[in-house]
């Protein structure tokens, strides 16, 4: 019989026969929902992720790095784009801000 995966919200009824879930995906891997992306750049929802992260672990680039998936590098190159166009990025340890 079929399996479904982990990540599908999909099942398997016992007849073997697909069925989608009412119950939205949670926790990390759930995407945000699409009108808060719809109109906005790649570029403005990556560095609103990046800040968000380094928000996230104190102002820490390796942790945030890690949890990005990016190199401790391009995560630095970035920032210091983002200070260049006078966008405030959080120093290590500072507390979460109010503002991305």
């Amino acid at each position: 019989m079929p399996s479904a995966s982990a990540s599908s919200s999909r099942s398997t009824s016992p007849h073997g026969q697909f069925r989608e879930s009412s119950v939205p995906p949670q926790g990390p891997a759930a995407a945000p929902p699409r009108h808060l992306l719809v109109g906005r750049t790649v570029a403005e929802v990556e560095r609103h992720l990046i800040i968000d992260t380094l928000d996230h672990c104190l102002g820490n680039r390796t942790h945030a790095a890690k949890l990005l998936g990016i190199s401790i590098r391009t995560l630095r190159n970035k920032l210091n784009e983002y200070a260049d166009a006078g966008i405030l990025v959080p120093e290590p340890g500072q507390r979460p801000s109010t503002v991305s």
